[in-house]
């Protein structure tokens, strides 16, 4: 197995922050949006998670291909 420098490891993880991160931030932002449309409804937290899984989703293939 062949060793990784730092400089590998931190952008790794740098990654790894950003899709957790871009995710949430793209589930919140959809899920204001629609909870604005909608309120007093469960819509908007239902709309977070599947906005996030999706931003997650999309985002994973931008950086890995697959």
């Amino acid at each position: 197995m062949a060793e990784r420098t730092m400089v590998e490891f931190v952008e790794e993880w740098q990654r790894g922050a950003f899709l957790l991160f871009g995710s949430a931030l793209a589930g919140g932002v959809s899920a204001v949006f629609v909870g604005s449309l909608r309120p007093g409804t469960p819509l908007g937290l239902i709309t977070f998670f599947v906005g996030s899984v999706l931003a997650f989703l999309a985002f994973s293939y931008l950086f890995y291909g697959e």
